[in-house]
């Protein structure tokens, strides 16, 4: 596969209207399919839901040995309110660019997986072992699919992973995780001309979110050397429904994004004492936490002799520094499989544009990661 045919493979990739909700990932793992089925490359497909299927493609070698392990999702989010100048899903190119919903994240590294599996197999040469592909459903909520994945055993024969997530082909061995819970107060309805007849669940809300803004509310961790600090954003909250009703509830979101020293049930735990706090002042107080997304830290060792591996092919073209990031990705499940392996996140596309109106992919970037993903499982399985 040219050039040419590579931008075009991508481009009818972006143009699958995989957004999530609801996903409809099924459309970009049929057309992945019909690719490897044209190669010779084995496929299965694992159904999540309607219109959702995760898939798995595995390129054999002639002999026995360790297996490589791509992984990209297939979901992107929805376009956003923003005007945009160009078509969320026209995959329009312009200026060595191709625009689209999922260009940058993460169909762009997606789609350099599976060609770079192409370009094994139509290069013939003898690789011991196997590179695997696993196209996810739902990393964009809560990396369903990999869990799922993860849960059935489809991990366990890994020995390393490579996540194609956006990097700008540079390497990345650490992530952070994330944890969010929701916070509910119950409270009690009374007209809004008597409100010392009800229990207003606002108030006890605002009293919650106060301990947890002020100086007394710390969360326990070591800083990490690629991670830096753990962060906690209050994102969402709602309560009430009229001017004239006392609340008789209200939620509040939180996102925090943590490093591989905390615990995430050790955080729950603070926030639980924070509410027994609250209640103290206010006896009638009534709350409960709900943790609507769960993800692990991942981090793999900078000695690693795969991380040394990656970083021998990267260097040739590119800088071979290790870093982390913010986000989270699949790696957050994976590493829950009973078998340990090494993860590196390494993918074309620029993280700032990700989400973005006119999210975007530079050609050359998707290009080279192609030859990246080639030339390191030449390197891993021969």
């Amino acid at each position: 596969m040219d050039q040419e045919q590579a931008k075009s493979f991508l481009k009818e990739i972006i143009q699958i209207k995989s957004v999530n909700p609801p996903g409809n990932e099924t459309e970009v793992a049929n057309k992945l399919k019909t690719l490897f089925d044209e190669h010779g490359i084995e496929t299965e497909l694992v159904e999540y839901d309607e219109n959702r299927a995760n898939l798995i493609a595995h390129l054999k070698g002639e002999e026995d040995g360790p297996v490589l392990g791509l992984t990209g999702h297939m979901d992107v989010v929805p376009t956003g309110e923003n005007e945009w100048e160009h078509d969320p899903f026209g995959a329009e190119e312009e200026d060595g660019k191709i625009y689209g919903r999922g260009a940058c994240d993460m169909k762009s590294g997606l789609v350099a997986c599976a060609l770079a599996m192409v370009a094994l197999k139509e290069e013939g040469l003898p690789i011991k072992g196997e590179v695997t592909l696993l196209a996810t459903v739902g990393e964009e909520a809560g990396a369903v699919g990999s869990r799922q994945l993860t849960e059935r055993g489809y991990a366990e024969s890994l020995d390393a992973l490579i996540i194609a997530e956006p990097t700008q082909n540079k390497i990345k061995i650490a992530h952070k995780g994330a944890l969010w819970p929701q916070i509910i107060t119950y409270g009690k309805t009374a007209h809004g001309s008597m409100p010392d007849v009800g229990v207003n669940a606002i108030i006890h809300m605002n009293e919650i979110i106060h301990e947890i803004l002020g100086e007394e509310f710390e969360l326990k961790y070591e800083e990490d050397e690629l991670l830096g600090s753990p962060t906690y954003s209050i994102d969402v909250i709602k309560g009430g429904s009229n001017t004239n009703i006392v609340p008789d509830q209200c939620f509040t979101n939180i996102d925090i994004r943590t490093v591989p020293s905390q615990d995430h049930k050790q955080i729950i735990e603070q926030i639980e004492q924070v509410i027994e706090k609250v209640k103290k002042k206010y006896p009638e107080l009534k709350a409960e936490i709900r943790t609507l997304n769960d993800q692990s830290p991942v981090k793999t060792s900078s000695e690693d002799p795969f991380v040394k591996l990656v970083q021998n092919v990267v260097k040739a073209d590119g800088s071979a520094e290790l870093g982390g990031i913010t986000a989270y990705s699949d790696g957050s499940q994976f590493i829950h499989a009973k078998k340990d392996f090494p993860i590196v996140v390494l993918g074309p596309g620029e993280t700032s544009t990700a989400h973005q109106p006119d999210e975007y992919v530079e050609v050359d970037k998707y290009l080279d990661s192609i030859n990246l993903y080639q030339e390191i499982a030449k390197k891993f399985l021969t």
